[in-house]
C-alpha cells in the first residue's frame, strides 16, 4: 500500500512540474523587455518649441529580444491637437493600425495649431506584447517658420540627398536678412549646390526656395543639425537620416586547374556584385591561408590578409593568378571590400598542391636482388639473376611521368678478392603516364655476369637500390633503400 502511495505522489509531482513549466512558457508573453517576445523602444525625448507648421522628427527604433522579421509588429497613434504624422513619406491616419517594416524608424510630425501636442504611439506585436510611448511637442506662433521636403526615399551610402527648403515670415516680419549655419554632419553639406563649411553663417538669398544637399559614407542613423536666424531670432533645427549600408557580395569564386603542382599558377575567377549597382568598379580584396597540412601558411601566394586595390571587369568579373609554392593541402580564403568599407562574407575553399612527381608514402618501397653462381671451377663466376621492386610514383598537377630508372649497387668479396658492382636499368614509360606502380614485379637479368673472383667464402654486402622518377617538368625525385639479397648455387 505504501508503494502505491509513493507512485501516486510521484505521478502528481511530475504533472505539477509539467504544468508549471507550461505556464512559464505561456507567461513569456509579458510586456517586459526581458520576456521571450519583449521589446524596448529607443526614441528621442527632448524637443524644442517649433513654429506652427514646422516638422519634428522623432527617432523610434524597435529593439526586440526576438527575430524581428518573423513576428509582425504594428502601431497606432493619436494626437491631442491638430497635427499630421508621416512615416517614410506616407501620411498616417490616427487610430489606424500600420505594420513596421524595419526596426529603425523616423516619424515626422507637424503641428498645425499652437499648444503642446501629446502624440501617443502604441506598439504591439503578434505575441500580445505592447508598449505606449508619449511625445510632448510644443508649438507656437513665431516670427518665422521653416519647412523642408525631400529625403523620404531609401538613402544609401554615398547618395546625395537634396532637401527643398523655405522660410515663411510671420505677419509683419521682414522677408530679408535670413541666414543659415550648419552645425554638425558626418559628411558633405551643400547649400544651393555649393559645398559649405560647418559652423559658418551663410546668407539665404531666396527664402521661398533654397536647397540643402547631404552626402555621407557613414551608414546607420545620423543627423544634420543647423540653425536659421533673422536679425532678432535664431532657431535650431535638425534633419535625421537612416543611411542604408551598401552591400558587396562574392557571387561566385573558383580556382583552376583542379590538379595543382608546386611552381605552377592557380587562377582565381569569380563574380563580385555591388548592391545597389554603381559605376565605381574599384574594390579591394585580400587573400590568406587559414590552415595548412604542412603548417606552412605561406605555401600558396596570398596578400597575407592585407587588402589590395582591384578594378572589376564587365558584370563584376574578377580574375587574378597566384603561385603554388609548397606541396600541401590548404584552406584558402578571399574577402572583398567596397569603397565605403563594407565587407563581403569570406569565401573559402581547399586547394591541394602536389609536387610534379612524388612517391606515394602509403606504399612501402622495397626490393630484392638475386645472384647466381655455378659450382666453382677454380674461381667464382657471379651472375645477376634478377631483381624485384615495389613502389608507386605519382605525377602532380598537369605533369606526367616520363622516365623511371633503377640503380643497383653491391659489393662481392671472397677471402682473397672483392669487387663493387653497379647496374642501371630504365623502364619503358608510355607517354601520358601519371601513375607508375610496381608490386614486387621481377626484372629478369639472367646471363648478366657481374664478377669473376678467386678465393673462398663468396659474400654479398652493402646492397642499395635507388629508384629515380622524372616528370615532364624536368623535376626528378629519387629514393635509395636497402633491398634484400641472396646467392643461389646451381
Amino acid at each position: 500500500m505504501n508503494v502505491m502511495k509513493k507512485i501516486i505522489c510521484l505521478v502528481f509531482a511530475v504533472l505539477y512540474l509539467f504544468t508549471l513549466n507550461s505556464c512559464r512558457e505561456d507567461g513569456d508573453w509579458g510586456n517586459g523587455n526581458g520576456s521571450q517576445f519583449g521589446f524596448s523602444i529607443e526614441r528621442d525625448n527632448n524637443f524644442i518649441e517649433k513654429a506652427v507648421g514646422e516638422t519634428n522628427q522623432l527617432k523610434f527604433n524597435v529593439q526586440p529580444s526576438y527575430d524581428f522579421e518573423s513576428i509582425k509588429t504594428s502601431f497606432k497613434f493619436t494626437t491631442s491637437l491638430n497635427g499630421t504624422l508621416k512615416l517614410n513619406g506616407e501620411l498616417l491616419t490616427a487610430n489606424q493600425e500600420y505594420n513596421f517594416t524595419t526596426e529603425e524608424n523616423i516619424f515626422e510630425y507637424v503641428g498645425n495649431v499652437s499648444g503642446i501636442h501629446e502624440l501617443k504611439i502604441v506598439v504591439k506585436n503578434e505575441k500580445g506584447v505592447s508598449k505606449e510611448e508619449v511625445f510632448s511637442l510644443p508649438y507656437s506662433v513665431s516670427e518665422f517658420s521653416h519647412t523642408y521636403s525631400g529625403g523620404t526615399g531609401s538613402i544609401y551610402q554615398g547618395d546625395e540627398t537634396q532637401y527643398l527648403m523655405k522660410i515663411v515670415p510671420g505677419s509683419g516680419q521682414p522677408s530679408t536678412g535670413y541666414q543659415i549655419k550648419f552645425e554638425t554632419y558626418s559628411g558633405q553639406v551643400k547649400l544651393n549646390g555649393v559645398a559649405v563649411n560647418l559652423g559658418t553663417w551663410y546668407a539665404i538669398n531666396n527664402i521661398d526656395s533654397f536647397t540643402t544637399s547631404l552626402q555621407t559614407n557613414t551608414s546607420g542613423q545620423g543627423k544634420l543639425t543647423y540653425s536659421v536666424k533673422n536679425s532678432t531670432l535664431s532657431k535650431d533645427y535638425e534633419i535625421q537620416q537612416n543611411i542604408i549600408a551598401r552591400e558587396i557580395k562574392i557571387e561566385s569564386m573558383n580556382f583552376s586547374p583542379a590538379n595543382i603542382s608546386i611552381n605552377s599558377q592557380i587562377t582565381l575567377t569569380g563574380i563580385v556584385k555591388k548592391s545597389p549597382v554603381n559605376a565605381n568598379t574599384t574594390i579591394q580584396y585580400k587573400t590568406w591561408i587559414s590552415s595548412a597540412s604542412n603548417s606552412n601558411l605561406n605555401g600558396i601566394q596570398s596578400t597575407n590578409n592585407t587588402y589590395t586595390n582591384y578594378a572589376l571587369g564587365s558584370n563584376g568579373s574578377f580574375l587574378t593568378t597566384i603561385n603554388a609554392l609548397v606541396a600541401g593541402t590548404y584552406t584558402y580564403n578571399i574577402q572583398v571590400k567596397d569603397e565605403y568599407g563594407n565587407e563581403s562574407d569570406v569565401k573559402s575553399f581547399d586547394i591541394n598542391v602536389t609536387a610534379p612527381i612524388y612517391f606515394d608514402d602509403n606504399v612501402t618501397t622495397e626490393g630484392n636482388i638475386i645472384l647466381k653462381i655455378p659450382s666453382p671451377m677454380g674461381g667464382w663466376k657471379v651472375f645477376q639473376q634478377s631483381f624485384s621492386r615495389k613502389f608507386k610514383l605519382i605525377s602532380g598537377g598537369n605533369a606526367t611521368i616520363t622516365a623511371v630508372k633503377y640503380e643497383l649497387n653491391y659489393d662481392l668479396s671472397t677471402t682473397t678478392s672483392s669487387v663493387h658492382v653497379t647496374r642501371t636499368y630504365n623502364e619503358n614509360i608510355i607517354p601520358g603516364t601519371t601513375v607508375f606502380e610496381k608490386n614486387n614485379d621481377i626484372w629478369q637479368t639472367v646471363g648478366d655476369q657481374v664478377a669473376f673472383l678467386g678465393g673462398a667464402n663468396l659474400d654479398v654486402s652493402n646492397l642499395t637500390m635507388k629508384i629515380s622518377g622524372t616528370a615532364s617538368t624536368g623535376e626528378v625525385v629519387e629514393i635509395t633503400f636497402t633491398p634484400t639479397g641472396s646467392i643461389v648455387v646451381s
